[in-house]
């Protein structure tokens, strides 16, 4: 690896967006390469047979993650677990289920997540409350206001698997 590599992120988002949504992606996709980052995409035919290992792969060579909770499902009018005592009523928009997937492997691999939720969109993840020292959040419409303690944890995390990645011998 050189030195004119930057830090490299895996970015998660849903395969159909509407025209709404898409100028959404554009600016993030901006504003990431903005911050000097390769930004590493896996689009729905490339999970391939081993979805696990391709994506599992994918974030074993990324430095951070960001996951853009695009609507992607109407609950506003769901029941959420009925005919128990926990019986409630949703009121919110939900996003694709492979986006909890990656969010986890990202947690489990230690690296620093960003979580871009559109309006209304609060499920899992993307629920404020679950937010911590690796597991940032901000609104989709606003990429410019992230914090910059998840930018500087990417760069960390690159610096550590740059220096790594020299330290390891010549397969030769």
């Amino acid at each position: 690896m050189n030195d004119a590599v930057s830090s490299r992120v895996f970015l998660g988002v849903p395969t159909v967006l509407t025209a709404r949504q898409q100028p959404y992606l554009e600016q993030w996709l901006g504003w990431l390469k903005d911050q000097n980052l390769d930004v590493v995409r896996l689009e729905r035919g490339a999970y391939g047979q081993d979805p696990w290992r391709t994506l599992k792969g994918l974030l074993s060579q990324a430095d951070g993650v960001v996951l853009l909770g695009f609507r992607q499902l109407d609950a506003r009018t769901a029941t959420w677990r009925p005919h128990t005592k926990e019986e409630t009523h949703s009121t919110d928009w939900w996003t694709s289920p492979w986006l909890h997937v990656e969010a986890g492997m990202a947690v489990m691999s230690g690296l620093p997540l960003l979580v871009a939720a559109d309006e209304g969109v609060e499920e899992g993840v993307f629920n404020p409350k679950v937010r911590d020292n690796q597991v940032h959040g901000t609104a989709l419409s606003s990429p410019g206001k992230v914090g910059m303690e998840w930018l500087e944890l990417v760069q960390r995390r690159w610096m550590l698997r740059k220096r790594s990645s020299r330290s390891l011998p010549d397969k030769t």
